[in-house]
């Protein structure tokens, strides 16, 4: 195995050589996966990433990897891909700077302002996007190319074509998952485990509520099915590997950052020895013992390769036996055993200083030590002055020639020798990894102070926006004078009669005295990106006047299609937890957001909430899936329609099925409210409220309005459990780890 090889050549085939990308959750698995064949490491710090829970690093054991990573020819990036409050984001250069300086090779983020603060304050080092931006089409590659971007982790869900298509339009590096754990949803769009539990996956810590049982229940609410329909089997693309190359992805990446050392590097040393094989001979025809180790190493009720060539199956679902299950695994002592080779010579002449010059990869280093002495009894032999100079312990090199000129009968202590190794070896460690290291020149520190939400701001008019999912809605939200807006979800529309449909709903939005804007879908993956370039200018002659932008590929296609950022607002998916965030989105020209689901009354207070909208009602999606859980089932119609999902405790989730998308929305089974907390609400001095409609029947909607009449603008003391039954206050009083 050549631990040297570099991934940026191009072997026998012509096809580049792609990167793979291992996890390590210790320096220890840091080192495994480098001699097991890795090309870059992706690794934690003490802060800031997606798996909280995981051993990850100290800051000096950090510093130490990124140094034994570059000694070997390898990378290592730094996963600061968790959603940042304020007081953190202040801490946030602090702590990049040592790393940024030591040589780091590049961050991985989830949080648009940290994006931009890493671009902004470190202009040197590279920033790569995670999957948990849910970056799904060509649109969301080029608006963060615009933005800094030197590569993105798409979507899981991409298609080998899509992935092909986005190759095709963008240049930026793409790095995709090829072996681990699979999420249900797509990657940042998950709420279940913050709201059920109060463990957020956007802070990196999950408690996986996935991976426990539900009864699929029919719109009838009988039970259809039982088992684990949310718990994907794990991801193997062994025997993938050609269409993985040949589609002209940049970066192959095994998951796994809380395993141990022999699961991280007997995966990847597996990877390594097919990517090489098909890089070298053109085939890659996997011996059934690999697959074995594979397995041995850890799967769930076995393997899926994914949606590489598929959009979503129940052969995908782990549905009778969720739990992560490994054999004995093979001895991975060897990989222990690997050092850089070194070139050296010494020259022991009496009289003179003591001298050893090494060479390694191209880098030389020499140092000299104590004057040569005429030995009076016994002569160093040259035997012992070689393996003297041999022994170099626990550096990363080993003496693979060593020339030696020596004068006869000289003598040395062994403590001289000893210390010219040391110092020989010492800076040509030194010498190799100067070229890594950076200056603090251009380095700026992004913290200037923002305003925040200041007590004493004036009190905004209580205006109201409302989204509505359901036809049978929108004649209840036109009648309150205190709703301004509605949000028309672009799920009540077919495909077929999209833009006449959307034209007579505006038209009724507008004769009611409102603003009609279109709710953009959750995901925007390639064909609906093609959707809607076909259908633009007839969306725009429908007369909507703005958008509730999800996604980053929206805002991408938004911003080529020069719609009117000024009508735009950005959904609570594009999460703005800090000031910084909002500032960062604010200079891309993207003025108005929706107050985060996931901070408590005390952040709120502090966060700038004027240019936003805070969510008081409504039954917010826990998860954006393109798994189908009536498909699972073995119901799908082909038809948009609601099922349930019932849990441990009898709570029952809808579940809606969006078949011209061909995703599933999870709701919360209890609808959040804000209603009764109207004093509250006003002191966060929000731009507007918004009330979310999505399976509520019409009665049920004037109900919630009449309460909503009763409470801001009446003033009284209103008891929703009395309309809507059990309801919760989301994170409002509680906030998220």
């Amino acid at each position: 195995m050549n631990i040297q090889r570099q991934p940026a050549c191009v072997q026998k085939t012509g096809v580049p050589v792609p990167e793979l990308l291992a996890p390590a959750g210790s320096f220890a698995i840091c080192r495994a996966v480098i001699f097991a064949g890795a090309d870059a490491v992706y690794a934690g710090g003490s802060r800031f990433g997606a798996r909280a829970y995981a051993q990850n690093f100290t800051q000096e054991e950090l510093l130490a990897a990124i140094d034994f990573a570059h000694l070997y020819g390898k990378k290592l990036y730094l996963t600061v891909n968790t959603l940042l409050k304020q007081e953190e984001m202040d801490a946030l250069y602090d702590y990049l700077l040592p790393y940024y300086l030591h040589g780091l090779d590049a961050v991985i983020v989830q949080d648009f302002g940290v994006m931009q603060m890493v671009r902004q304050s470190f202009p040197l080092l590279a920033v790569h996007i995670s999957t948990q931006m849910s970056v799904a089409s060509a649109y969301g590659f080029a608006y963060l190319k615009k933005l800094g971007a030197s590569r993105i982790v798409p979507a899981r869900e991409l298609s080998f074509a899509e992935i092909q298509s986005i190759r095709s339009q963008s240049d930026l590096e793409i790095e995709c998952f090829v072996h681990g754990a699979l999420c249900y949803c797509y990657s940042g769009q998950c709420l279940l485990s913050s709201m059920l539990g109060g463990r957020s996956g956007n802070r990196g810590r999950c408690a996986q509520p996935c991976r426990l049982p539900y009864t699929v229940l029919d719109r009838q609410k009988k039970p259809v099915q039982s088992g684990y329909p949310l718990s994907p089997k794990d991801l193997c693309t062994i025997e993938r590997i050609p269409q993985l190359i040949d589609a002209g992805i940049t970066s192959f990446k095994i998951e796994g950052r809380m395993k141990s050392a022999e699961y991280a590097a007997g995966v990847t040393a597996v990877y390594r020895k097919y990517i090489d094989q098909y890089l070298e001979t053109g085939t890659a025809k996997v011996d059934s013992r690999d697959y074995e180790r594979l397995l041995h190493a850890g799967n769930r009720s076995g393997f899926t390769d994914g949606y590489y060539s598929r959009h979503n199956g129940r052969e995908m679902i782990t549905m009778a036996r969720p739990a992560h299950e490994k054999g004995e695994l093979a001895d991975l002592n060897f990989l222990h055993e690997k050092k850089l080779p070194v070139q050296a010579k010494t020259v022991i002449k009496i009289g003179e200083p003591a001298s050893l010059f090494v060479s390694c990869q191209g880098n030389t280093a020499a140092a000299c030590g104590g004057i040569v002495q005429q030995a009076k009894k016994q002569p160093l032999r040259r035997e012992m002055l070689a393996e003297q100079l041999s022994k170099t312990g626990n550096t990363p090199f080993a003496m693979e020639r060593l020339e030696v000129e020596m004068d006869a009968s000289v003598f040395l202590p062994i403590q001289s020798l000893n210390q010219l190794r040391r110092e020989a070896l010492g800076q040509l460690e030194e010498q190799m990894l100067l070229r890594f290291r950076r200056s603090s020149q251009g380095c700026k520190d992004h913290r200037a102070g923002f305003a925040g939400n200041k007590q004493g701001q004036p009190e905004q008019k209580a205006s109201f926006t409302a989204v509505v999912e359901e036809n049978g809605q929108l004649g209840a939200v036109l009648e309150p004078d205190f709703i301004r807006r509605i949000y028309l979800d672009s799920s009540m529309y077919s495909r077929k009669h999209f833009t006449a449909q959307l034209k007579e709903h505006v038209n009724l939005v507008h004769a009611a005295g409102k603003q009609a804007y279109l709710a953009l879908p959750p995901v925007f993956r390639q064909s609906t990106a093609q959707f809607y370039r076909e259908q633009w200018q007839d969306v725009q002659r429908s007369g909507v006047d703005g958008f509730l932008v999800k996604t980053l590929d929206e805002l991408g296609f938004l911003d080529e299609m020069q719609a009117d950022q000024e009508s735009c607002v950005l959904c609570h998916s594009l999460y703005t937890y800090s000031d910084d965030t909002k500032a960062s989105f604010c200079k891309a020209g993207w003025q108005y957001d929706t107050v985060p689901l996931e901070l408590n009354q005390k952040e709120l207070r502090a966060r700038n909430n004027t240019a936003s909208e805070l969510i008081v009602y409504g039954y917010m999606p826990l998860m954006v899936s393109a798994q189908c859980i009536q498909k699972t089932a073995g119901r799908c119609t082909g038809e948009r329609s609601i099922c349930y999902l019932k849990d441990r405790y009898a709570k029952v989730f809808p579940v809606r099925n969006v078949c011209s998308e061909c995703y599933n929305t999870i709701y919360n089974a209890q609808p959040l409210s804000l209603i009764q907390l109207s004093k509250e609400c006003r002191r966060l001095h929000p731009a507007a409220y918004r009330l979310w409609f999505t399976t509520e029947d019409e009665e049920t909607v004037r109900l919630i309005l009449h309460c909503v009449q009763a409470s801001f603008f009446g003033h009284q003391t209103i008891d929703m459990a009395s309309v809507v039954g059990a309801y919760t206050n989301g994170h409002y009083k509680r906030g998220t780890e």
